[in-house]
């Protein structure tokens, strides 16, 4: 892949930066479908804390706020923590949500934080996609949810996102059921649903 098009794949997809990438993590409209899918599989309560990894610009995290208390979030660009953060000014002030700029394979919390996780539409980037895994599971409480969105693999999907295809690591369904169990999980469940490849699992 030439320079300018690594350049770009980052600061549109796998690393949103600058104009560009917060013109378009704002308010992407394009991964609703796929926030929606999340919170109505992981019907949140009240009690529940929240983690999501790579938030993005933050409009997800808005979302689970409605309904828990504590929220947690991380992504590596420094931009898209800062996004996230002015569109949750309130939660942040309230002492309800902590967002920081690290690295999906070494979480800074502790064992057993979180009751349920999720990853929207960016496992896809992730070059060791078995560590972050781990990492979850890590953090995850007994019994807690884990839902990630994402693209399975085939010829159709790698036509359509031909631009961004080779900085993107797709699975099989199957695949990622495997994953999930090597990994420790007890429940593994990945299906594609309105073209969105859906993963459940609970530690």
């Amino acid at each position: 892949m030439g320079k300018a098009l690594n350049t770009f794949v980052d600061k549109t997809a796998r690393k949103p930066a600058g104009k560009l990438g917060k013109m378009m993590y704002r308010n992407p409209h394009g991964h609703y479908q796929s926030f929606h899918l999340i919170l109505d599989k992981l019907q949140l309560k009240p009690d529940d804390i929240f983690l999501e990894i790579g938030c993005g610009g933050g409009v997800l995290l808005e979302m689970a706020l409605k309904t828990v208390k504590q929220a947690k979030a991380i992504d590596h660009s420094l931009d898209m923590v800062q996004l996230a953060g002015e569109r949750n000014q309130a939660a942040l002030a309230e002492g309800r949500l902590e967002i920081i700029q690290g690295n999906a394979e070494a979480l800074p919390w502790k064992d057993n934080t979180f009751t349920c996780a999720t990853a929207a539409n960016m496992f896809f980037f992730i070059e060791n996609p078995m560590l972050v895994l781990q990492e979850w599971h890590r953090v995850l409480r007994p019994g807690g949810r884990l839902v990630i969105t994402s693209t399975e693999d085939s010829a159709w999907i790698r036509s359509l996102f031909s631009i961004w295809f080779h900085s993107m690591k797709l699975y099989k369904n199957s695949k990622m059921e495997d994953m999930f169990k090597q990994t420790g999980f007890k429940i593994a469940e990945v299906k594609t649903e309105k073209f969105i490849q859906l993963s459940y699992a609970e530690k």
